[in-house]
């Protein structure tokens, strides 16, 4: 080998070894898709809303995970399940609301079922007989939190944002009125009754009702409230009167409301205050006073057709009105009594006497024995005779018999009465028939008889004694007399049939005349009316 030839020895550089710090890229994959997994699970857990159950009598129209929750016709949730309570006595629906929804969750918070429905005047739900029921929601005033309810059978008439203000009017009985029945003012539909319910113990009604704005406005502390249900008929001594405010309130009922023009200017109503509630215009609009005294007046004549707040009225003007009627037996007259007490409102006594000052209470006794003896006199009269009403009237007879003011047992000052006219006219006329019937009308047609027969006898006596010619003729002219005379007076005489008819007519008119007489003091309006049939 030479030494071209000889290989030649090379340096080759050493490898280092190194480790390399960090996550692989093969990571970033799955940690990205962890951290979008936490943030939709943070996403889902910060906006899913509360869950809430509640309760209703049926579970008409509901149906699980598709029945809506709505407010103001937005969707806030949706019905999860349904399912039976544990006495099967009512269905429990879990809700599921968006997050917005927690903030008016609270104790004031009210569910229902919004389907189509008749409920007094009102008609709702129509618009789900194509779109299916849902759930409504109002949220009311803000309380403390809560999450079980109960829901609505109807909905509310009046939601937590409606604007006006809630009444409530106190009534002896509920009538016609129902949720709905719509509120007047002017014959304007102004509000509606939203509830009712019995007064505490149970001698009343309570009803509320809801006036929207800006008419609240118009109800004052003065405000006369009246039932206008149906027609308002009246026949009285001024005629016929029909009131009514609209066809609305002939069907389901209603109530109106003005302000009288003689209280003046009143404050405007608070939301909450309470009013009577009245059972006709009439009665609303007639004024009222406080102060008020009871006397007694004592009838002996019949009194039917005086009721129980029939009008008592002085020379025609209106004091008071009837507010009890009995009966009683009085053992020194022998006679049965009609009792009736009145209640007289004092300040309207106030306008009748002189000056504007009212007498003291220890001088009105002495006011009315003054009264008393001057004249004043109770009455029953006919306020209509074609309805046969009665009322009682105070007045001034200068003819009466003297008398004096009486005290009952209760202590009630009890007024002289005396009889009316009817009454006097019937007295008179059954005086009258006593007499009529008394007189002896067949002993006197007898003896009359008996007179003709005896003079017939001396004629026929004097025949035979006389003997002249003269004297015959005269008693032959005398006997034809008698004959004549003993014609009429025979048994199947037509004049004794005629008198003896004569006489049963007039047993007969007698006996009319006395019925006709019970029948006007019974009835007095019968003589427009005629006899009532049975």
């Amino acid at each position: 080998m030479t030494e071209e030839q000889t290989p030649v020895e090379e340096t080759l550089p050493e490898a280092v070894v190194s480790k390399k710090k960090g996550l692989s890229l093969i990571w970033i994959v799955p940690l990205v898709a962890f951290c979008i997994g936490v943030g939709l699970v943070y996403t889902a857990l910060t906006e899913k809303g509360p869950r809430v159950t509640i309760t209703f009598a049926s579970a008409d129209g509901l149906d699980a995970g598709k029945t809506k929750v709505k407010y103001k016709d937005v969707t806030i949730g949706k019905v999860e399940s349904v399912e039976l309570n544990d006495d099967f006595s009512e269905v429990i629906a879990t809700v599921r609301l968006t997050r917005e929804a927690d903030e008016f969750l609270s104790e004031n918070t009210r569910f229902w079922i919004v389907r189509p429905r008749m409920h007094g005047a009102t008609v709702s739900g129509l618009e789900t007989l194509l779109s299916g029921a849902y759930v409504a929601v109002d949220p009311g005033v803000k309380g403390e939190e809560q999450y079980e309810f109960i829901g609505l059978e109807s909905p509310p008439l009046v939601t937590g944002n409606a604007k006006g203000k809630l009444f409530t009017l106190k009534a002896k009985e509920l009538g016609s009125l129902d949720y709905g029945s719509p509120v007047y003012y002017r014959d304007i539909s102004v509000g509606q009754v939203v509830g009712y319910g019995l007064q505490k113990g149970g001698k009343g009604v309570d009803i509320q009702v809801f006036v929207d704005a800006p008419y609240d406005t118009y109800v004052t502390d003065t405000s006369r409230f009246w039932v206008a249900s149906g027609l308002d008929m009246e026949l009285d001594a001024e005629g016929i009167r029909v009131d009514t405010e609209s066809i609305v309130s002939i069907l389901v009922g209603g109530v109106a409301f003005t302000n009288p023009d003689y209280l003046g200017t009143a404050p405007v109503a608070d939301a909450g205050d309470i009013f009577r509630l009245y059972d006709t215009r009439k009665l609303a609009m007639t004024e009222e006073f406080i102060e008020k005294e009871y006397f007694v007046l004592k009838f002996s004549q019949a009194v039917r057709g005086l009721d129980v707040g029939a009008p008592v009225e002085f020379k025609g003007f209106p004091i008071g009105r009837v507010v009890d009627i009995g009966i009683e037996f009085d053992w020194k007259s022998k006679e049965v009594l009609v009792p009736v007490r009145i209640e007289v409102e004092q300040e309207r006594i106030e306008r009748i006497v002189s000056g504007s000052t009212a007498p003291a209470p220890e001088e009105s006794e002495k006011m009315l024995d003054v009264l008393v003896q001057q004249g004043l006199r109770g009455q029953v009269l006919p306020a209509n005779l074609l309805t046969g009403k009665l009322y009682v009237s105070l007045d001034f007879f200068a003819q009466a018999e003297p008398a004096l003011v009486g005290v009952t047992k209760d202590g009630l000052q009890e007024i002289p009465t005396i009889p009316t006219p009817i009454e006097e006219l019937t007295k008179n006329l059954s005086a009258l028939l006593e007499k009529l019937q008394k007189l002896p009308v067949e002993e006197i047609g007898q003896n009359t008889l008996d007179a003709i027969k005896s003079i017939k006898a001396t004629g026929d006596k004097l025949e035979k004694v006389a003997g002249s010619e003269d004297l015959k003729i005269a008693l032959t002219a005398t006997r034809q007399a008698m004959e004549n005379a003993n014609a009429l007076v025979q048994d199947d005489s037509a004049t004794v049939v005629e008198l003896q008819r004569a006489l049963r007519d007039l047993s007969d008119a007698a006996k009319s005349i006395r019925s006709l007489a019970d029948q006007l003091e019974r009835h007095p309006e019968s003589l427009l009316q005629g006899k009532r049939r049975n």
